[in-house]
C-alpha cells in the first residue's frame, strides 16, 4: 500500500537521520565502559575490565566488526545501529506470525517506540540483546526449538540475566501439546521443550564459575542475586500507560463488565494502588544520580519525594493494570508473559527503564491491535516522544 511504503520511507529517513546527528557526539554514560572494552579486544587484549557486569559477547562481537572497518566510537555506534535493523526484522517476523496482516503498523510502533529509540544509537548491550530475544521468539512460535534456545543461549553471553525468558519459550512449547497429556506429564508430551534447558545450563555455570549473576565482582552489590524489589514492576505499568492511554480506556470499559458480572474483582484496583504506595521503593544508589540528566532517576525519586505523585502514579499503575489485563494474547501460553516479566521486573534492585523494554517489547509483539485509529493515534504519539528523546540525547538535556 502506498501509505506503508511512505511510511517506512518516513521512519528510515530519521534512522539515517538519527545516526548523523550523533557523530562525533561525546560518550553517553555506560557508553564509557562498553567502549573502553571494546577497544581493549579490538587490539587483540583479552582482559575483562571490572566495571563490565555483563558477560562480554556483544564486545567481542562489535570488536570483531571493528577490526575489519576500522575502529571508533561512531563506527561502533553504527555497528549497534545494525542490530536494531536484525531487531526490528525480528519483530516484524514475529509479528507476521502471530498477527499476519498487523505487522507493518506494529513494527513502525516498534521503531518509534520512545523508550528504546535512543538505544538503536549508542553503543549499549541492549540491542543486540533484543535482538536475539525476538528471533528466538519467532524460532519458538514457529516451533523450531532448537534454534530458539540457540539464540538464547547466545543471549547469555551478551546480557545473562534474560535467560529467564527460556522459561516463557519453554512454556510455548509446553502449551502446544494436547491439554490432558499436559497435566499428566508436561515434558513427555512436549519434548520440543527441552532445548530451552541449555542456555539455562549455561547460564548456572556462569553462575556457579563466577560466584554472582553480575561479571563485575565490584558491582555485584548493586545489582544483588536473591532479592526482588517493586521498583522495576511499578515502572513498568507507568510506562505502559503513559505510552498507550487510548488501550488503558478501551481495556476498562471491558475490565469494567467483568466486575459487573464478577464484584470480587473490583478489589483488584484497591489493592494494586496499596501494592504501588508502600512497596516502590527506589533506594538503589544509582537512583539518586542526576535526577535531572537520567530520565530513569526523576521519575521515581519524584514519586519517592512527594505524596501526591505517588498518589497519582499508584492510581495511574493500578488503572494501567486494569486497563490491559484484557487484551488478548498469542500465541497459546503467551499469559505467561506477565508473571515472567515479574520475576524479570522484580529481580532488579536498580530501577530502569532499559529494564522495562524487553517485556514491553515481547508484550507488543503478542498483543490484539485495538483499531486502526487507535494504533495510527499511538504511532503518532510515538514519534513525537521519540523526536524528543533523540533530540534530549543528542543535546544531552537527558538521558534515558
Amino acid at each position: 500500500m502506498p501509505s506503508e511504503w511512505l511510511l517506512g520511507v518516513l521512519l528510515g529517513a530519521l534512522y539515517v537521520a538519527a545516526i548523523v546527528a550523533m557523530r562525533q557526539k561525546g560518550a553517553f554514560t555506560d557508553e564509557v565502559d562498553h567502549y573502553a572494552q571494546i577497544s581493549v579486544f579490538t587490539h587483540a587484549d583479552w582482559r575483562v575490565l571490572p566495571e563490565i557486569t555483563t558477560i562480554p559477547g556483544y564486545h567481542l562481537l562489535v570488536a570483531a566488526i571493528l577490526r575489519v572497518t576500522g575502529s571508533s566510537l561512531d563506527a561502533a555506534r553504527l555497528v549497534n545501529a545494525g542490530f536494531g535493523l536484525v531487531a526490528i526484522a525480528g519483530f516484524h517476523a514475529l509479528r507476521r506470525r502471530l498477527w499476519n496482516g498487523t505487522e507493518t503498523i506494529a513494527t513502525a510502533q516498534f521503531i518509534a517506540l520512545p523508550i528504546l529509540v535512543p538505544l538503536f544509537f549508542v553503543a549499549y548491550t541492549d540491542v543486540l540483546a533484543l535482538a536475539l530475544l525476538m528471533w528466538a521468539a519467532w524460532a519458538s512460535v514457529a516451533r523450531r526449538h532448537a534454534v530458539a534456545a540457540l539464540l538464547l543461549t547466545l543471549l547469555v553471553g551478551v546480557r545473562q540475566h534474560e535467560v529467564l525468558w527460556a522459561g516463557l519459550f519453554a512454556l510455548f512449547a509446553i502449551a502446544a501439546a494436547p491439554a490432558r497429556a499436559r497435566l499428566q506429564d508436561a515434558l513427555r508430551a512436549s519434548p520440543s521443550a527441552l532445548p530451552y534447558a541449555l542456555p539455562l545450563i549455561c547460564f548456572g555455570a556462569f553462575w556457579w564459575w563466577n560466584g554472582a549473576v553480575s561479571l563485575s565482582r565490584s558491582q555485584a552489590g548493586l545489582h544483588p542475586d536473591f532479592s526482588l524489589h517493586a521498583g522495576n514492576p511499578c515502572l513498568a505499568l507507568l510506562v505502559a500507560g503513559l505510552l498507550l492511554p487510548l488501550h488503558v480506556l478501551c481495556g476498562l470499559r471491558e475490565f469494567g463488565a467483568k466486575v459487573r458480572r464478577s464484584p470480587w474483582l473490583g478489589a483488584i484496583p484497591f489493592l494494586l494502588v496499596a501494592g504501588f504506595w508502600f512497596g516502590f521503593h527506589p533506594d538503589n544508589p544509582y537512583n539518586t544520580v542526576l535526577p535531572a540528566y537520567y530520565l530513569h532517576n526523576l521519575i521515581p525519586t519524584s514519586i519517592e519525594g512527594n505524596p501526591t505523585l505517588r498518589a497519582l502514579a499508584a492510581v495511574g499503575a493500578a488503572v494501567t493494570a486494569c486497563g490491559l489485563a484484557p487484551t488478548r494474547l498469542r500465541p497459546d501460553g503467551a499469559r505467561w508473559i506477565y508473571p515472567i516479566a515479574l520475576l524479570f521486573l522484580a529481580a532488579s534492585w536498580l530501577v530502569e527503564l532499559r529494564y522495562v523494554l524487553v517485556p514491553f517489547a515481547l508484550w507488543l509483539a503478542f498483543r490484539e491491535h485495538r483499531g486502526r485509529a487507535i494504533e495510527y493515534a499511538t504511532l503518532a504519539l510515538w514519534l513525537v516522544l521519540a523526536v524528543c528523546m533523540m533530540s534530549a540525547t543528542v543535546t544531552h538535556r537527558f538521558f534515558l
